[in-house]
């Protein structure tokens, strides 16, 4: 660095000072320690304002003119193969795992992790009874507080709607329309403020019994491992036949078939069409005493999981509000509760809608789906809420190409990547039969989705992961008997039912 100046006797003078490029120190620190150099009085003179600002000037220029140098000769040895690209990708994933908390690698296994392990052991072992009972214990514990909630909800809806009759009554008489908007401000505060409290309750109930639940599982593994060793050993405790999780359930119709997929390696598939509500399978687990629970603990961390399309209106990601109020009658021991994992879902799609450039609300189309995951219903580990935006009054004729159908598609490929291995979907993509549904229009559409999940079916051999063993195909609970009959014929054509051998 070489600086002019003048001195306090106005002769001109020039310095000279070694500076280390790149100079990574603070440069008015530097600055006094070259006026030092100066005759004396030039400390008083100040001397090193001027200095900062050309020791500032030098500074900057020297280090840019450094880095770029250093860039080129790097981008140099890029293009010429000089660059070890391996060693270099490995020092810097080594430096990210040493300082980023994010990346490192962990030493032991996560609480979570903990948990399903020792749920696992327990579930397969002579332990299963503890667990139903404890859960049985929990659920009505809370389905106790939530049919007291909604008591209360009605109580004091009973006691608004005679409140607001006897002021619309007086209207006119001797009471405004500024009177019952000021009452209808009441009402709406007073309902909001129960349900808060009534919500707030539900929350520490729940959380204090999951992780009460959580400390009993991984307690009562771990005594038995000390206390006997043998006990905890995975036991060949059958699953059973699927078909068991539904003998509780009051299905109107139902038929069964046996297919075989595929051109050349044929692969084995159970299809079944009923007529149910949807809400049916996704019903309270320990709302009754029977198998479900014994079915549903058994199968929650195997690769034989079930899942249900649920389809869902488009707009802000909602699920359907019976769904949501079944899944609340017990606490969530395994995942978050519902509306949590549907925040999270937001949050996510928010976030993802920020990055494009977007600042609106998330909002999902026909087609797209979001899943939760659930251990507290009765039938199904796995939500998949399909969008689907069709009109319950006019419904329409789609093509193989229509949103939903790919959406569909895409479920498949989802669940068959994901250890779902029955599957029930909408026959007809509704849930409701109307009176626009006539019988041609009902034949076409489940011809249409019956070939589709066919299709996928066959393509899904090639994705990898888990078969769907059993597709079932839900009709509506409404639907007539002639309809339903007619269109479970149509299964064994569309699917080529597998001929039974006679011995």
């Amino acid at each position: 660095f070489e600086y002019t100046y003048k001195d306090y006797d106005g002769t001109q003078k020039t310095l000279k000072h070694q500076v280390d490029i790149p100079f990574k120190e603070d440069y008015a620190e530097l600055a006094h320690r070259i006026v030092a150099d100066m005759d004396p009085v030039m400390k008083y003179l100040d001397a090193d304002v001027d200095l900062k600002v050309s020791l500032k000037a030098f500074v900057e220029r020297e280090n840019q003119n450094f880095y770029d140098r250093r860039d080129e000769d790097l981008l140099t040895k890029a293009r010429n193969g000089q660059v070890d690209v391996e060693s270099l990708v490995t020092e810097i994933d080594k430096l990210y795992k040493e300082e980023v908390l994010e990346y490192a690698e962990r030493l032991g296994p996560t609480d979570e992790e903990i948990f399903a392990l020792a749920f696992h052991q327990m579930v397969h072992s002579p332990l299963l009874p503890d667990i139903l009972a404890k859960e049985q214990s929990y659920a009505k514990s809370i389905s106790e507080l939530n049919t007291r909630m909604y008591e209360e909800i009605d109580e004091l809806n009973a006691k608004q709607a005679r409140e607001m009759d006897e002021k619309v009554q007086q209207l006119d008489v001797s009471t405004t329309s500024e009177d019952i908007n000021a009452l209808l401000s009441q009402h709406y505060s007073n309902q909001n403020l129960l349900r808060k409290r009534w919500e707030s309750k539900l929350e520490a109930k729940r959380g204090h019994q999951k992780h009460e639940y959580r400390n009993w599982v991984t307690s009562q593994v771990g005594e038995a491992l000390i206390n006997n060793p043998s006990s905890t050993t995975v036991s060949s405790t059958p699953i059973g036949n699927k078909s068991s999780m539904f003998a509780t359930q009051n299905l109107s119709m139902e038929e069964s078939f046996t297919i075989h997929l595929g051109s050349q390696l044929k692969h084995m598939h159970n299809i079944r069409i009923l007529s149910a509500d949807v809400t049916d399978f996704c019903s309270p687990l320990h709302r009754d005493e029977n198998l479900n629970g014994l079915n549903m603990a058994l199968g929650l961390y195997s690769s034989s999981l079930s899942g249900i399309v649920v389809l869902t209106p488009s707009g802000s990601v909602q699920a359907l509000p019976k769904i949501i109020k079944n899944a609340n009658m017990s606490t969530e021991f395994h995942f978050d509760q519902i509306e949590n994992q549907i925040e999270r879902i937001e949050e996510d799609l928010r976030k993802a809608n920020l990055g494009g450039g977007e600042k609106q609300s998330p909002k999902l189309h026909p087609g797209d789906f979001f899943i939760t995951r659930h251990s507290n219903l009765s039938q199904t580990h796995v939500i998949f809420h399909l969008i689907s935006d069709e009109s319950s009054d006019s419904p329409g004729e789609i093509t193989s190409r229509h949103p939903v159908i790919l959406g569909l598609r895409n479920i498949l490929k989802t669940a068959s990547r994901h250890d779902i291995s029955m599957l029930t979907i909408p026959a007809l993509l509704r849930h409701e039969m109307s009176e626009d549904m006539t019988v041609p229009w009902s034949i076409r559409r489940a011809e249409l989705v019956f070939k589709c999940a066919k299709g996928f079916m066959i393509e899904s051999a090639t994705w990898g992961g888990t078969e769907i063993n059993t597709l079932q195909l839900l009709l509506p609970h409404n639907i007539s008997e002639e309809l339903f009959t007619t269109l479970a014929g149509m299964v064994s054509n569309v699917f080529r039912v597998a001929n039974p051998k006679i011995l």
